[in-house]
């Protein structure tokens, strides 16, 4: 099927300029991973205090 597709396609397809070129997916998947690591430390240093008999910040 895929090879009766393919010959039928006129020429090849023109790719739009707009595509993501691939930095903000990395910019942004980067910036995910420091937010959920910054969040994982203070929950760590959360229950450290905690631990220790210190007061809780939540």
């Amino acid at each position: 099927m895929l090879a009766f597709i393919a010959t039928r396609i006129p020429g090849p397809v023109a790719e739009t300029a707009d595509r993501d070129p691939g930095i903000l997916t990395l910019v942004f998947t980067l910036a995910r991973a420091v937010r959920i690591g910054t969040e994982a430390a203070f929950a760590r240093r959360c229950a450290l205090a905690e631990a220790a008999g210190g007061p809780n910040p939540f």
